[in-house]
């Protein structure tokens, strides 16, 4: 699934199960690019990099700000967080080990939006 699609998909169904699918498709993409760097494909990083970052950027937009309260707000900060040390590493001898970071902080993220809609979790 492409990262337009994977954002339209979420815009559609607006499900914890569809943000769920959203987050493996971000760590697909991060993992990607961690591996890309590693044996220095900064080109195929970059691409996977926004692939990524298009996915979390469409997850921000569909925040509810006003609805949404702490939650909301939480989750727009850990977005644009993760979006900005994305785009920071690219090119960068670190950023196999950023992406790396950012893989765990997603998959804690994702493991418990999986967890409320009793989907599998992935293991630590």
């Amino acid at each position: 699934m492409s990262a337009s699609h994977a954002v339209k998909a979420a815009t559609v169904e607006s499900s914890p199960v569809a943000v769920v699918q959203l987050y493996d498709t971000i760590l697909i993409h991060v993992s990607r690019a961690a591996k890309a760097a590693r044996k220095g494909d900064f080109q195929g990083q970059f691409d996977e990099v926004m692939n990524a970052t298009r996915i979390v950027d469409g997850l921000n937009r569909c925040l509810d700000m006003k609805e949404g309260g702490q939650v909301a707000s939480n989750l727009r900060e850990m977005y644009e967080s993760i979006s900005r040390a994305l785009l920071r590493s690219v090119g960068k001898s670190t950023a196999g080990e950023a992406c790396d970071k950012l893989i765990l902080a997603v998959r804690d993220t994702r493991n418990a939006w999986a967890e409320i809609c009793g989907m599998t979790q992935i293991p630590q």
